[in-house]
């Protein structure tokens, strides 16, 4: 239906280069006129501490999905809540709403919530999972970056690795995940100092619609 619909509209606004590239592959015009817009969220939720150190002894893992669908990375999660058990100086919180095939143990779960106190959850930890696959854009890799995390994010992730290059290290499955997540403690101020607070903002996304 939409790649019917792109044959008599005007212009096609895609949210990142992967589902441009997805619809590309299945038959969209790339000569037709086209745009990617990327997301941004709401400067005034997501914000970055001033000034931020991780203690080694307390290094505070999270991500937050709404959906319990398998595919934002339960897998990985599953295996985050094994990770901590044997690894007490890491934390792993999950916000929202947890796949029912799992039980975890050692997670930390806050029910899925709104605006600031999502912002006050991310400010409150210091490395951002997300396990995502093929996300057309999603929103929740930018707002924890924007409140100043660096991300260590899934290479098929859709359009997620977009967002994160600059700010974050990937990670292709289980056994990579631990050289990434080392990578970016072990130059966490280089990369957090890497995140762009305009680029990720609603701001300038909404300028981009209107230009």
């Amino acid at each position: 239906m939409l790649l019917q619909a792109n044959t008599i509209v005007d212009h096609t606004i895609f949210i990142s280069e992967w589902v441009r590239d997805h619809y590309v592959e299945n038959g969209y015009d790339s000569k037709k006129d086209n745009t990617v817009i990327l997301n941004g969220c709401n400067r005034n939720w997501y914000y970055p501490n001033v000034e931020k150190s991780v203690d080694s002894n307390n290094i505070k893992l999270i991500t937050h999905h709404w959906s319990d669908n398998f595919m934002k990375g339960f897998d990985v999660y599953n295996f985050l809540d094994r990770f901590v058990e044997v690894n007490p100086h890491f934390s792993f919180t999950y916000m929202g709403r947890y796949n029912s095939q799992y039980e975890p143990k050692n997670t930390k779960i806050i029910p899925p919530t709104y605006g600031m106190e999502i912002g006050n959850v991310l400010r409150d930890h210091d490395v951002y999972i997300t396990a995502a696959r093929y996300e057309a854009c999603g929103m929740h890799h930018i707002e924890a970056a924007r409140c100043g995390l660096p991300v260590v994010y899934h290479r098929d992730g859709g359009g997620v690795p977009e967002m994160c290059r600059k700010h974050g290290v990937g990670f292709y499955n289980i056994e990579t995940f631990g050289n990434a997540l080392k990578e970016v403690l072990s130059r966490y101020s280089e990369i957090r100092a890497n995140i762009d607070y305009e680029f990720l903002s609603m701001d300038r996304s909404c300028t981009e619609y209107e230009n």
